[in-house]
C-alpha cells in the first residue's frame, strides 16, 4: 500500500482526485490521508480516504501531530502545500526519516529564498535572471516610476499585494505596514509553470501555464503553452536553485521579454491541468519513492488544453 498525506488539504480537491485517479489508473494501491485543522470545513478532506484534525501550523505540537499520523497510517510521502508549515517540517526532517516517510520537501536553503521574496529577489539578480527591480520599504529610492506593486516579504498567494498609483498612496501603505517590498510594475501576459524535480535534483518536467484569470489569489482560467526558451530557463532557474520535488515558478511576458517574479516549493493551485495534459506528478513520484531511474519528459505535454473552475457545494 503507498500512503500519501498531504497537509492543509483546504480546498485541493482537484489536486486529490488526480491522485487517486493515477493510482487507479496504474493498478497502484494506495490510500490518501488529508490533514487540516478543521477537517469537517475543508472540502478536500470529504475525497480523502482518510482525514486528521491538527493545530494551525504556528501552533505547538503541529509536526508532532503530523508524524503521530504518519506512524499510524504508515505513510510513505508526506506533501506539504501550505508554505507557513515548511520550516517547523525542515526543522523535523530527521523525524519523518525516522518513522519510515518521505518528506517531500526542499531544503532550508532553497525554502529561505523562497519564502522571502527580497531573497527571491537578490537569487534571481545574483544569477543575472530578469526580474523587477524591487526594493524592500526602508531602502526607497527618492525617484519611482509609478504604478508599482506592494507586497508583504513573506507572505502566500495574493495576500496583501497593492499596486500603488502615486507617491502619497505609497506613503500610506509603508506607514501602516511593515516588512514589505516595493517591486517595479510589469506589464504583461502571466505565466506559472509546474516543475517536477527528482531527489537527485534533476528536472523531470516543466509544463508552463498562462493564467488568463485569476481569483483570490488563485487561478481559475488557465491554459497549457508551449514555450521552447521559457522551459530552458525554468529549467536553469530550478537547477541553480538546487530544489527537489514540486516547484512553482511565476513569471510576465512583456513583449517576449521574459521577467520571472516567484518561486514557490510546493504544487500550485492549478497543477491539475498539467497532469490532465499528460505529466503524471502522482505516479512519477511513485516511481522516485520507490527508487526508479526516471529520464526527463521536460516538453511532453498536451499544448493549449484549457482549464476553466466552478465551485461545487458538499452538504454534511
Amino acid at each position: 500500500m503507498f500512503t500519501v498525506l498531504f497537509t492543509a488539504v483546504g480546498r485541493r480537491v482537484q489536486l486529490i482526485r488526480a491522485f487517486k485517479e493515477s493510482y487507479i489508473n496504474h493498478g497502484v494501491a494506495a490510500r490518501i490521508i488529508g490533514t487540516d485543522s478543521v477537517p469537517q470545513m475543508a472540502p478536500a478532506c470529504y475525497f480523502c480516504d482518510a482525514s486528521y484534525q491538527v493545530p494551525f501550523a504556528h501552533q505547538a505540537h503541529y509536526v508532532e501531530r503530523i508524524l503521530e499520523v504518519c506512524v499510524k497510517e504508515k505513510v510513505n510521502m508526506v506533501i506539504p502545500l501550505f508554505e507557513p508549515e515548511f520550516l517547523s517540517l525542515d526543522d523535523n526532517r530527521q523525524h519523518f526519516t525516522e518513522v519510515g516517510t518521505t518528506l517531500l520537501l526542499s531544503k532550508r536553503k532553497v525554502l529561505d529564498i523562497c519564502r522571502d521574496k527580497y531573497l527571491t529577489y537578490d537569487f534571481f539578480t545574483d544569477n543575472n535572471i530578469d526580474t523587477p527591480k524591487t526594493w524592500i520599504d526602508t531602502e526607497i529610492p527618492a525617484y519611482l516610476k509609478f504604478p508599482l506593486f506592494v507586497k508583504p516579504r513573506v507572505g502566500m498567494g495574493s495576500a496583501g499585494v497593492q499596486k500603488v498609483k502615486d507617491k502619497t498612496h505609497l506613503h500610506y501603505i509603508l506607514s501602516q505596514e511593515h516588512d514589505l517590498i516595493v517591486q517595479e510594475f510589469i506589464s504583461g501576459s502571466e505565466y506559472t509553470l509546474d516543475i517536477l524535480v527528482s531527489f537527485d535534483r534533476k528536472v523531470l518536467s516543466v509544463v508552463p501555464r498562462q493564467r488568463l484569470e485569476v481569483r483570490s489569489g488563485e487561478v481559475s482560467k488557465s491554459r497549457t503553452f508551449y514555450r521552447e526558451d521559457m522551459i530552458i530557463k525554468a529549467k536553469n532557474i530550478v537547477e541553480k536553485l538546487g530544489a527537489i520535488g514540486p516547484v512553482t515558478l511565476q513569471c510576465i511576458d512583456r513583449g517576449g521579454k521574459l521577467y520571472w517574479t516567484e518561486i514557490n516549493p510546493r504544487f500550485g493551485g492549478g497543477v491539475p491541468l498539467s497532469i490532465k495534459a499528460g505529466v503524471d506528478y502522482p505516479f512519477l513520484l511513485y516511481q522516485l519513492y520507490k527508487g526508479q531511474l526516471l529520464e526527463p519528459i521536460i516538453g511532453r505535454f498536451k499544448d493549449n488544453l484549457k482549464m476553466i473552475r466552478y465551485d461545487e457545494a458538499i452538504y454534511f
